[in-house]
């Protein structure tokens, strides 16, 4: 090939590819996987870990950072505002697989409320000296055992079975460090269970922010209404002034070309450009957590990514239609201008202004509602539906419209309940005159 036919790549386009080859099985097989793990932001090592599977992903674990290991925790050992110790007991499982130094290494470098947190939910701690004890009932009693140094008797709390037994645990960590387990255990024994679980989820929720994981209340901020005023200018620089790297999970949707994408490849200035990934990530963050999403399920969270693009896609067309309604949206042109927005508006404006170009459709279709005619048909039971491809997809079409974020579904005949986010203001056109037909076709109908 000629030299003049070669394309470089775009620095965003350097950056996905980068993202792309990040990916398990390429990290698994790299001859200095420590460097390749170390340089990994706690994000991105957290996704690759659970798309591997923590089955196979214990020569990435190894290495991990604490605070890499304290996110993949955060993230994943957490429903809503209680901890789950099952999910512990699986992080704590695969490590146990190299034996009982590595499983104790582990379990100290997580946040120290954390450590209090899994023992107080799983033991309770006596001193043999001071403490009342009921006596102990071989048959039916919960399981006991002295630890090591013979300071604490040990009672089994926990009804769930776990993988690693917390008496195993326990024991591991008196083997690696006597004195610091003895603390813990100390002030497990003293501190009050619920206190230790709103310490440790306070410092979790500031953890997760820091990442761009908000609460629930400010992740609903997406599907507000737009301010259309023109945001302050705001640095260029990404928040604390690193730069960001967007996982692989997120990087395929993001790889293929779109509006956002071709403007994104018009950027050159690095610092601009992480700035806006790190925007890009935050706002995939606050979708997952919007859509009431869980970070365990990659497939789903891909899909996110994917809406999230989409919609940013329609929030660039929809304010360059009308700025310049006469401007191509298809043309170099609305890439420049798409570039300029990126510059002046945060991503996740993006995404809303995306949002508010689907809420006429979603009106219309509620409207369509208050006809009985199409109400009976929209809300007749499986049993009695026809059985036709048309009328199934159909009825996905318009619950695809209905919902919290309206979306487009009922187009392939394979999956009719599949769904995707509107891209583009082309797509909004058809899907109206696709629901008009619809509405005037079943009201003739009946």
């Amino acid at each position: 090939m000629n030299d003049n036919k070669i394309i470089a790549l775009t620095p965003f386009r350097a950056d996905l590819t980068r993202a792309l080859t990040r990916r398990g099985e390429r990290l698994l097989a790299a001859t200095d996987l420590a460097e390749q793990v170390e340089a990994l932001e706690p994000l991105e090592a957290y996704f690759i870990v659970r798309e591997i599977g923590l089955n196979q992903a214990l020569p990435i674990l190894l290495e991990l950072s604490p605070e890499q290991l304290e996110a993949c925790v955060d993230l994943d050992c957490w429903s809503r505002y209680d901890f789950a110790v099952d999910s512990l007991d699986e992080w704590l499982t695969a490590f146990s697989l190299a034996g009982p130094e590595a499983l104790a290494s582990a379990f100290f470098s997580l946040d120290y409320v954390v450590q209090l947190l899994f023992l107080a939910q799983t033991v309770t701690v006596y001193d043999p000296d001071s403490d009342e004890i009921s006596p102990e009932d071989e048959e039916d009693g919960p399981l006991r055992a002295m630890t090591p140094d013979g300071f604490y008797l040990l009672e089994l709390k926990t009804e769930l079975v776990l993988k690693v037994h917390p008496f195993t645990v326990l024991d591991a960590l008196y083997q690696y460090d006597l004195s610091a387990s003895h603390q813990l255990l100390s002030n497990v024994r003293v501190d009050l269970p619920m206190q230790i679980e709103e310490e440790a989820l306070r410092f979790r929720n500031d953890r997760m922010q820091d990442i761009g994981f908000v609460p629930p209340e400010e992740a609903a901020s997406l599907f507000s209404p737009p301010d259309f005023r023109q945001p302050l200018s705001r640095p260029q620089r990404p928040a604390g002034s690193a730069l960001t790297r967007v996982p692989s999970v997120y990087a395929g949707p993001f790889i293929e070309t779109t509006l956002l994408q071709q403007a994104l490849s018009l950027i050159t200035d690095q610092e601009t450009l992480s700035r806006l990934e790190q925007e890009i990530v935050w706002t995939i963050n606050s979708a997952i957590i919007a859509y009431g999403e869980k970070t365990q399920e990659i497939k789903q969270i891909t899909d996110i990514a994917g809406r999230v693009r989409d919609t940013i896609c329609l929030g660039l067309e929809s304010l360059i239609s009308k700025k310049d309604p006469a401007c191509p949206l298809d043309s170099p042109e609305a890439a420049a201008k798409a570039a300029d927005l990126l510059n002046d508006w945060y991503v996740s404006d993006l995404f809303r202004h995306g949002f508010a170009a689907v809420q006429g459709l979603q009106k219309e279709a509620r409207k369509a509602l208050g006809d009985p005619l199409f109400r009976t048909w929209y809300e007749l039971s499986d049993v009695n539906q026809s059985e036709e491809s048309g009328d199934l997809m159909a009825r996905a079409f318009v619950a695809g419209l209905l919902g919290r974020h309206p979306l487009c579904s009922g187009y392939d005949l394979a999956r009719a309940g599949e769904v995707k986010a509107f891209a583009c203001l082309a797509e909004i056109d058809a899907a109206h005159v696709r629901l008009q037909r619809l509405v005037a076709g079943i009201c003739r109908q009946s």
